[in-house]
């Protein structure tokens, strides 16, 4: 493998969100506790916004593991939201957190099995128990099922919500929600993911380098070549990571211990093009930039 080439006992540039890999800038860090506090304090809705490979995911992973370190807490999580209807999408809320809806199905329908999940989260009152659900790539979630998620924010007791919702999502996510004010009413903490400043790249790639095991006092990247694929992923954690490991594998195919701009430049020919941001709509300013870190307030996103 390219990595033992470095001394490595590891891949530090698997394409995975393995929370063992998370690096937590500062927003990150901030990002983490605001949205871990609002989870375990049944605050209600939470939404994390941004582009293709910023780290959303991560950062869930990274707070569902904070949440699933509170005894009180049970968390679920929903990978795939493309549900057919409101059936199936209470049904896998429900075996995602863990709560049995045995024979509501043999009932009526939808109503019924709302009606029996409400029961249960209102059961949980009597151990105290704060159920939390994770929902990634939430601007797949059919529009008619925002409305379901919006009355079961209703269960509710005068100190906390029965079920905390964290929706992740790309930035139509928050186009999507802007279609319903029923629910945007209910949103506690809105997190508006950036790309990486140049520092954090490098900071990044050391980072995972060191978790992988790499004891040497020098990075295998020179400075100008972390700036090349900082450069070149445009500040994305997915793609810079992408490029770092092709960076890697050419410089041992070549027998060599340090990666190079040349290295990380060929690099980009071995990593698929992302979607433009949309953020960049003129495809020439896209090209090969860094993402500009937005100074606008998260809430513009309904103003549009």
């Amino acid at each position: 493998m390219y990595y033992a080439a470095f001394g490595l006992p590891r891949d530090p540039f698997i394409d995975t969100a393995d929370p063992t890999y998370y690096y937590e800038t500062i927003a990150c860090a901030s990002g983490r506790r605001r949205l871990a506090e609002c989870l375990i304090s049944g605050r209600g809705l939470a939404t994390v916004v941004g582009p293709i490979g910023v780290g959303k995911t991560t950062l869930c992973n990274a707070v569902q593991q904070d949440v699933l370190a509170v005894p009180s807490c049970r968390a679920g999580l929903i990978l795939d939201p493309t549900f057919d209807g409101e059936t199936d999408f209470i049904d896998a809320i429900a075996a995602s957190l863990g709560i049995d809806l045995a024979g509501a199905l043999e009932r009526k329908g939808a109503h019924d099995l709302k009606d029996r999940l409400k029961r249960a989260l209102f059961e949980s009152l009597r151990d105290g128990t704060q159920y939390v659900l994770f929902i990634d790539e939430a601007q797949l979630l059919p529009e008619p099922l925002l409305e379901t998620l919006r009355s079961m924010l209703n269960y509710q007791v005068d100190e906390r919500k029965l079920l905390a919702v964290a929706l992740s999502g790309q930035p139509e996510l928050a186009q999507h929600l802007a279609r319903h004010t029923g629910l945007t009413d209910r949103i506690a903490l809105w997190l508006e993911l950036e790309p990486l400043a140049e520092s954090e790249a490098a900071a990044l790639l050391d980072h995972r380098l060191r978790i992988a095991g790499f004891t040497g006092a020098r990075s295998p990247f020179s400075a100008e070549a972390a700036s090349t694929a900082w450069r070149i992923a445009r500040g994305l954690p997915r793609r810079l990571t992408a490029i770092a490991r092709g960076a890697m594998e050419i410089a041992s195919e070549r027998g060599s211990s340090e990666v190079t701009v040349a290295d990380v430049e060929t690099a980009r020919k071995r990593v698929p093009p992302d979607p433009p941001s949309p953020a960049l709509t003129d495809a020439g300013r896209a090209e090969a930039r860094p993402l500009q870190n937005s100074k606008r307030s998260p809430w513009a996103w309904f103003a549009r």
